[in-house]
């Protein structure tokens, strides 16, 4: 039996793997399209805080790992801090040195002296770079161990349930749901979950014919997988019982088919949600940090380690389960860092779209205030999410 210590050891592991290694891979984003540009770097760095190791290449790149494993930076030269952005002072300088002196060094490589759109691609290539991973990682799952779904064969309804007000019967087979297929339960369990309130058009084969029913799910609290309480739509169908899953294997090109589309679905489901609290149709409290991903994390590989059987398919069923939370969470991380907030990648996309169009880069006293604003919003949405965060942990122990 594993004791107490050890299995919070192995929960605290898995989740700084899985950050640093998601961390790590954005970052690399910035880098790698940065030096393909030729633009000096002065910091690569996985945390935050004081570093606790540090080597600088034959580039003068110093690659560092730092006291506080929540993040990481890529430093230009020139710039103010992790955030990217401009010390101008500091870039004053070094232009004035170059027009005192132009045989010295040269300021073509200077992140914020180069072309807007080349300091847009560097910026884009973060959270692009998160995408690709999540494609790499879900095909690499894809390749590995296939697929397997249920076909959508509903086997009961239940009473005074929104699916039998909806006139759902047993033996129905769900075709469609809003035009799309729906031939996966679990797609289908997914897509009531997000529509709480809000009518959905199914089509569903009954005796051989296609029959539509408009179905409003209703909200309904349960427990995720993890254990956290949540509340979500729900209309009251059950799988039909015996129903065998539709398994499938997959070579090296169905593999990268099957990562693509997975990462195309889940990005579609967060901008599903994240839709729906703009429109005021969901309250936000899916929606977690760092404390959450912890949570979640950590709870997954221990309920791996405790599990009664042999080392080897604890070993296959962590790599298996870490890697598809990993996934799931570059593309979260991805999707994060596309908000337009100054301080993130996004808010940079932001100014430098008004200075392609503006033909000028914004001011240096209102980009400061920029970054200002944008570091008390993301400071704020932090404590939000945290509030949601020790609720969804909360819901864990009640």
């Amino acid at each position: 039996m594993l004791t107490g210590l050890m299995l919070t050891l192995i929960a605290v592991f898995s989740f700084l793997l899985v950050l640093s290694f998601l961390v790590f891979f954005h970052e690399l984003g910035h880098y790698s399209v940065a030096r393909f540009f030729g633009m000096a770097v002065d910091r690569f760095s996985i945390g935050f805080g004081k570093p606790i190791w540090s080597r600088t290449s034959k580039a003068g790149v110093e690659w560092v790992i730092s006291r506080i494993p929540l993040g990481g930076y890529v430093k230009f030269a020139g710039d103010a801090g992790a955030a990217s952005n401009p010390d101008a002072e500091k870039l004053e300088e070094i232009r004035a040195a170059y027009e005192a002196d132009p045989t010295g060094p040269s300021i073509d490589d200077i992140f914020h002296f180069r072309p807007v759109w080349q300091r847009a691609l560097v910026v884009l290539a973060g959270p692009v770079a998160n995408f690709i991973l999540a494609i790499i990682l879900f095909s690499g799952i894809g390749l590995w161990v296939g697929e397997q779904y249920y076909p959508s064969n509903i086997g009961s309804v239940t009473a005074d349930s929104p699916a039998e007000a909806a006139g759902f019967l047993p033996g129905d087979r769900i075709l469609e749901l809003d035009g799309k297929s729906a031939d996966d339960f679990s797609f289908v369990q997914q897509y009531v979950m997000l529509r709480k309130n809000t009518s959905i058009e199914a089509v569903v084969d009954r005796d051989g014919q296609r029959v539509t029913l408009t179905v409003t799910p209703e909200p309904k609290e349960i427990r995720d997988p993890i254990g956290g309480k949540t509340v979500v739509g729900a209309i009251g169908l059950g799988l039909a019982a015996g129903t065998e899953p539709i398994r499938e294997s997959y070579g090296p090109i169905g593999a990268m088919k099957y990562g693509v589309s997975e990462t195309g679905n889940a990005l579609k489901t967060t901008g599903t949600y994240l839709g729906r609290i703009f429109t005021g149709k969901e309250d936000g409290k899916q929606l977690g940090s760092v404390v959450k991903i912890a949570t979640v994390t950590g709870k997954v590989a221990a309920d791996t380690a405790k599990a009664d059987v042999a080392l080897g398919v604890k070993l296959k069923a962590w790599t298996l389960r870490m890697t598809a939370l990993a996934a799931s969470i570059s593309i979260a991380l991805g999707v994060a860092n596309l908000m337009p907030l100054p301080v993130l990648d996004g808010g940079h996309l932001v100014y430098y779209g008004y200075e392609a169009i503006a033909g000028r880069p914004l001011s240096q006293k209102k980009q400061e205030f920029g970054f200002k604003i944008g570091f008390a919003v993301l400071l704020t949405l932090f404590v939000v999410l945290t509030i949601n965060d020790i609720g969804y942990v909360g819901s864990m122990l009640s």
